[in-house]
């Protein structure tokens, strides 16, 4: 059966419609194509009732059956999205069918409810500063649909000022409560999405770094405590690759197999550190993968962090939404290897044929320096005398392409050079593996850097008598790629972020000054909102208390507590004392209220006693009794000189049969 439309002028609805609909557009990634059209004809179908376009709602039966399709595709496609994005399809789908029978006040507040949780989900795929704002105008319009739904017939203005004002009122509180609330550790493990990946892979083909470089995307934000690293050093390693097919360069799975059982056993690898260091704070991108960045030997409290013993961090789960941890690095320390006997196996191993000009070219070129620093000089000689080049546009080289690029081409990115390096190096007997991560960063600050897609890079890391030492090919070729960064390398071919949208105006001041405010907002946001983890809070504490004394702690939170407290009763105490001091009339509004909520309200001209007698006539027998008796104990308060033991028994009296009336309404 049809139902009349509810929502015809419906502004509670409306509101509700357009934060659903945005809201599951700001999640276009996450969210499957079918649920967004389902979202959107859901909205249409809204907006059609409130213009009163359409006069009916779904039935039904047809909405159950709609719900049971949309169940069967979601299941089918929901192995593919794993578990965190199949749950937010599978909620943004049950809200957008909901959307389209709202029959109930049950049905609105189980909805709005869930958008609200909704706004919190969105926060765990989007937490820049834009977004976050974004979703901040969902909540007040969210709180507006709220205020419309209790009180309809208010204006937009007078329900703007009362939610600004509860929202202003509720400010203070919440950046107290973010201050002083003990930072606890997620109660749950967070599940694993199935996204796409963002920034490096686990698999490496001479060319894939090159194609990255073209993004200007940020990968991730530094902040150094005190020194800062010369633009030389600032190696980011993220993954070591040590299994290599002649083509590409990949994590060996006998080295993830042992990761694997050293994680199941709860045994990280701790480095012997020693040294001068730089300690900073990493603020990381989601990139739904695992793996963190770190220069040289990096070391972490952090719980959530896990040390590999190939010495590069990863997170214990993967990076869902940006996070931040806190390293210190020592950059003179020595990278002996943690499992030698692994270590030296694994990066000796050559593929089955493949490049035979290179194993020729090696083999004579080690009978002439059968070291290996000299064989390394040697190399490096050959590349710069030979004329190799540097270039973002690098051909495809698909058969033999070590042979290609050595005898052929002689151009190519950071990942050719270090590929063919360590191919090279094991053709010798030297263990090498190929390192993938970040080189240099900008400088926004005197401690702060930002580092970009475009920044990604390969190196390569021999094994000598002394340890791990790295070695960067791209340094014999390129060296302005080393100390200036990608831009000064390309210069020649002007090929930097040629392809990006405006382009032309990364030249313009105005454009790079109104970037980098941009972009100092953004950090100033990651850093103190969403980087207030619980050392800032402990060295907040520390400089408002000295020593953190379970006492000092325990007065500090009362006196928290104690200030909310004075908040909120500031907040009411004007509206307690006018209650207070007019109660006869506070009783009759709130009579008055909840009639107009059954449909009966009363208009400016008319008296108590004129409304009490069109209210006789359109409520039921029992309503209208309590009523009368109540507008004619409002009367005799406010117009009849009572003794005091009267008034007082007149009060109670009103708020007994205002009770009564409430329930007789219902």
């Amino acid at each position: 059966m049809l139902r009349l439309n509810p929502s015809s002028e419906n502004r509670a609805h409306l509101l509700l419609t357009f934060v659903l609909l945005t809201l599951s557009i700001s999640l276009y990634a996450p969210l499957q194509l079918w649920v967004l059209l389902l979202v959107t004809c859901a909205a249409v179908m809204r907006f059609s009732l409130y213009m009163n376009w359409q006069k009916h709602q779904l039935s039904v039966r047809t909405l159950n059956l709609m719900a049971v399709l949309c169940a069967i595709v979601l299941a089918y496609f929901g192995w593919e999205l794993g578990l965190l994005l199949g749950m937010l399809n599978l909620l943004v789908m049950a809200s957008s069918l909901k959307l389209m029978l709202l029959a109930t006040r049950r049905d609105y507040f189980q909805l709005i409810g869930v958008q609200f949780f909704l706004l919190g989900a969105a926060l765990v795929f989007n937490q820049n500063i834009a977004f976050s704002l974004f979703y901040a105008v969902l909540c007040l319009l969210l709180l507006m649909s709220l205020a419309f739904h209790i009180n309809p017939s208010a204006s937009w203005l007078i329900l703007s000022k009362r939610v600004a004002t509860l929202c202003l009122q509720a400010l203070p509180i919440a950046i107290l409560m973010l201050l002083v609330l003990p930072k606890l550790g997620p109660l749950w493990q967070m599940p694993t999405a199935k996204g796409a990946h963002t920034g490096l892979s686990d698999k490496v083909t001479p060319g894939d770094i090159a194609e990255l470089a073209r993004s200007a995307d940020l990968a991730f934000r530094v902040t150094f405590e005190q020194d800062v690293p010369p633009a030389n050093k600032r190696y980011w390693r993220a993954l070591v690759m040590e299994e290599f097919d002649g083509r590409s360069w990949q994590v060996h799975p006998y080295r993830q197999r042992i990761t694997d059982r050293f994680w199941r056993s709860g045994l990280p690898f701790t480095p012997q550190v020693s040294g001068a260091n730089y300690e900073y704070q990493v603020i990381a991108e989601p990139t739904q993968q695992s793996w963190l960045f770190a220069l040289d030997t990096a070391v972490s409290q952090d719980q959530h962090l896990w040390q590999n013993h190939d010495y590069t961090l990863q997170s214990r789960i993967p990076l869902q939404s940006a996070l931040a941890y806190r390293v210190t690095s020592y950059y003179d320390n020595q990278l002996p290897p943690a499992l030698p006997q692994v270590d030296g196996r694994l990066n000796l191993q050559l593929p089955e044929g493949g490049n035979p000009r290179t194993q020729a070219w090696a083999t004579e070129l080690w009978q002439a320096n059968p070291t290996p620093q000299a064989y390394i000089r040697a190399i490096a000689s050959h590349m710069r005398q030979q004329g190799f080049s540097y270039t973002l546009k690098p051909q495809p080289m698909p058969v033999d392409p070590i042979d290609t690029f050595l005898f052929e081409q002689q151009a190519g990115f950071c990942s050719h050079y270090a590929s063919t390096v360590a191919y090279l190096l094991r053709l010798n007997g030297i263990p090498a593996r190929l390192v993938t991560g970040y080189l240099g960063g900008e400088m926004r600050t005197d401690q702060y850097m930002s580092v970009y897609q475009y920044d990604a890079h390969a190196w390569v890391e021999w094994l000598s008598e002394d340890g791990w030492q790295r070695l960067d090919p791209t340094a014999w070729v390129a060296p302005m790629r080393i100390q200036y960064g990608l831009e000064q390398a390309v210069a020649h071919e002007q090929s930097f972020l040629a392809d990006m949208p405006l382009s032309g105006l990364r030249g313009m001041a105005f454009f790079q000054a109104l970037r980098g405010w941009l972009d100092d907002m953004d950090y100033l946001w990651s850093r103190w909102i969403l980087g207030f983890d619980r050392k800032n809070q402990q060295d907040l504490l520390k400089a408002l208390l000295g020593d953190l004394s379970p006492a000092k702690l325990a007065l500090f939170g009362l006196g928290a507590l104690a200030t909310i407290a004075m908040l909120l009763a500031l907040y009411h105490i004007k509206r307690w004392l006018l209650v207070k001091r007019d109660l006869p009339n506070w009783y009759y509004q709130k009579a008055l209220a909840l009639l107009a909520h059954s449909g009966i309200k009363r208009t400016k001209s008319q008296g108590p006693a004129d409304f009490c007698a069109q209210v006789e006539e359109q409520v039921p027998p029992l309503s209208a009794q309590h009523f009368t008796a109540l507008t004619r104990c409002y009367t005799n308060l406010c117009f009849r000189p009572l003794p005091p033991q009267q008034h007082k028994q007149q009060l109670r009296q009103m708020r007994d049969l205002l009770t009564k009336l409430k329930r007789s309404l219902r």
